[in-house]
């Protein structure tokens, strides 16, 4: 057979590949009552963990714990294909996550607000343990952040049941931690640092009054610029430029209105709120960051009340557009499940992944993502199926690799046969040699013996559990 009618065969049997754009998620058993959330490398070993806030309880913001609540902090690392989680001691209620380098060592630091406690803890690593320095802001802290400015780095909290953003300096000479407050409307969910037309500002998130505030740190103390109205249920806040004119907007989560705003600084004036509508129910978790590595940032929603996720990507004109909806269960009940979200390289595979607590079902959850072309719709982590098997090339001439997708780590046999089912090449990988994602093994077209293999069309067989995948292979040299 010539190699003409070799590769016409091969055109007509390979003459489309389809990608399932079903995403399936990992799930790993936290602590009680998962919130906060953050992705970042806190122990100083190149890669990034998941630190999550096990709350410990089921209440809410605004209410009083009715029994004592079962407290920890859960760090996942990811080893071996899957995350090992490492349980830290907490104070009462630990509620929200942010990570910083909040003693100047050049290592990533953790601060977690502890709502029952009145307090924040920072976690510092130090020789393979985490040390603890508790300070206290006041009743029922939620949001927290770490900031950096020309007196050096700074701890800000959002006190809801005192309606106050508390603050933390060390100043230059790191004197230990200095407290100072301000009063705000309407019970801070959340608070963010960051620049805004050149200057740098905290941002609070005023759940009940449907606003948020502008804090600007003085030489005197602490100064409230303005409030803004944004949305019923202001919840989260975000400083990031995700409009792509190389100026940073405030981006919000609106709980009521089912939407996400942006405020943009346009001629250095902050323009009224541009609102987003989003598929699923109650936002309580966001996050931004760049999801389908085309170098803009874009927004994830999580939907507490609805069991979703919403991707919302930043396109050419610089707006948001609502690019995926993924469904995280198959519960009948659909409350009080996605709670915080972040976004970060779990796997060390150089893709952004998406990470949210399910509080629910006291589970982290992980949207680990698969590679394509930057600017595409992203695309996560499937389960082995017929539609994410293939190699490239195809026909083939000197080697080819072979891809195919897996929901978790698992063992995964590779068998190549000829047209008769004759075995001629096979290969066995244990579950600590594979990972969730896409996983890729290259074939030199040769036998078992080593000896090259003859034009012709092969059998690949991908096999994982009870889940066997067959493919073709073509060989013209």
């Amino acid at each position: 057979m010539n190699k003409k009618i070799i590769f016409s065969l091969i055109f007509l049997i390979f003459s489309c590949l389809i990608f399932a754009e079903i995403s399936s998620l990992n799930t790993y058993t936290a602590g009680n009552y998962p919130r906060g959330i953050a992705i970042a490398d806190v122990n100083n070993n190149g890669k990034n963990e998941v630190i999550v806030a096990n709350f410990g309880e089921d209440t809410l913001i605004g209410q009083e714990n009715d029994v004592e609540p079962i407290s920890s902090i859960s760090v996942f690392s990811f080893s071996g294909g899957n995350l090992i989680q490492q349980i830290l001691s907490a104070e009462k209620s630990p509620r929200g996550i942010a990570t910083g380098d909040v003693n100047n060592d050049g290592k990533i630091d953790f601060v977690v607000s502890n709502y029952d406690d009145s307090s924040i803890t920072i976690y510092t690593f130090n020789n393979n343990s985490y040390d603890q320095q508790k300070l206290i802001v006041g009743k029922h802290p939620v949001g927290v952040t770490v900031g950096n400015d020309s007196d050096g780095v700074f701890i800000a909290a959002a006190v809801y049941s005192e309606n106050k953003v508390v603050v933390f300096t060390q100043g230059i000479s790191k004197t230990g931690w200095q407290k100072q407050e301000i009063t705000i409307p309407g019970s801070p969910t959340d608070v963010i640092a960051g620049t805004l037309n050149n200057a740098v500002y905290i941002v609070s998130a005023n759940y009940s009054d449907g606003s948020i505030s502008l804090i600007k740190k003085t030489s005197t103390g602490l100064e409230k610029e303005k409030d803004i109205k944004v949305g019923g249920g202001v919840c989260k806040v975000e400083i990031a430029d995700v409009t792509g004119d190389g100026k940073n907007d405030i981006i919000t989560a609106n709980f009521y209105d089912n939407t996400i705003s942006v405020i943009e600084m346009v001629n250095g004036v902050l323009s009224e709120p541009i609102v987003y509508k989003l598929n699923g129910l109650r936002p309580n978790g966001m996050a931004v960051g760049d999801i389908n590595n085309d170098g803009k940032l874009d927004v994830v929603a999580a939907n507490r009340d609805s069991d979703t996720v919403d991707i919302l990507l930043q396109n050419s004109s610089g707006k948001l557009e609502l690019a995926n909806t993924i469904t995280v269960t198959e519960d009948n009940n659909k409350t009080y499940g996605p709670i915080e979200v972040a976004i970060g390289d779990i796997n060390g595979d150089g893709l952004a992944d998406i990470a949210f607590t399910h509080m629910r079902t006291n589970t982290l959850r992980v949207l680990y993502q698969i590679g394509n072309i930057a600017g595409d719709k992203p695309t996560f982590v499937e389960k082995l199926s017929d539609k994410n098997v293939y190699n490239y090339p195809n026909p083939c001439s000197d080697k080819t690799t072979i891809k195919f997708s897996l929901d978790k780590s698992a063992e995964v046999k590779i068998i190549i046969t000829d047209a008769s089912g004759k075995q001629v090449w096979h290969k066995t990988l244990t579950s600590s040699e594979t990972r969730p994602g896409i996983n890729n093994i290259e074939w030199n077209l040769v036998n078992d013996s080593g000896a090259v293999v003859s034009n012709g069309v092969y059998i690949l067989k991908v096999i994982s559990g009870d889940v066997v995948v067959n493919k073709k292979i073509a060989v013209v040299k």
